[in-house]
């Protein structure tokens, strides 16, 4: 089972799940990375998790970012011939510890995301939410945010989606904001919303390649 006893911040010994996706292996030792290649996000302790520190938001962002990018490109297997018959990501997901999935992003100053939409662009009317691939509601119209809350992720238009279509660094906040969402279970912000037979992936797999 996990550790979700530890406390934020402490020192994490061995680790028998990766930080990324929670596949089951030994990635740490004694406070030393394996160098274990993880055979299902395909990501290295030691590499990929390399200054990540466990029970804050600032610790744990660079997970958070390879996690929303790996599961917004379908959450492709990187030995595929280990994939389990009817395998859950997101049941894998909840076996990362919890500080190094859970801190909460830090406070948003609305003031200043506003005034970052400027430097963000839009493909025009977009009906399909960019962290989450939720289809329907208007998220930007004519590229100007709606400020819509998107009930499945819970992310805001204009304040928690910003970027640049396709360009790596901008759109971290997206990734970042989507790996924590996945990192928790995906859950939805209006449960009542959710609809049954509901599938995370199917849902991801509509958002547009450049907002991935």
């Amino acid at each position: 089972m996990p550790d979700t006893e530890t406390a934020p911040g402490a020192p994490v010994g061995s680790e028998e799940f990766c930080r990324m996706c929670g596949y089951d292996d030994t990635f740490w030792e004694n406070g030393w990375p394996t160098s274990a290649i993880c055979e299902c996000c395909g990501s290295q302790s030691g590499i990929g998790d390399s200054g990540a520190k466990p029970g804050s938001w600032d610790g744990v962002r660079g997970l958070h970012d390879f996690r929303g990018w790996w599961i917004g490109q379908g959450a492709q297997w990187w030995h595929p011939h280990s994939k389990p018959q009817g395998w859950d990501v997101l049941q894998q997901v909840m076996n990362i510890p919890a500080p190094w999935r859970t801190p909460p992003p830090l406070p948003v100053d609305r003031k200043q995301r506003v005034l970052e939409r400027a430097a963000s662009e839009s493909l025009g009317t977009e009906t399909v939410c960019r962290v989450c691939g939720l289809a329907g509601p208007s998220f930007w119209r004519d590229g100007v945010p709606t400020e819509t809350v998107c009930p499945s992720c819970g992310s805001e238009s204009g304040i928690d989606d910003l970027g640049r279509p396709g360009d790596w660094e901008t759109m971290r906040a997206i990734r970042t904001r989507r790996g924590h969402w996945v990192g928790l279970g995906a859950p939805w912000a209006v449960p009542a919303a959710r609809p049954a037979g509901w599938d995370v992936l199917e849902q991801l797999g509509a958002v547009p390649p450049v907002w991935r």
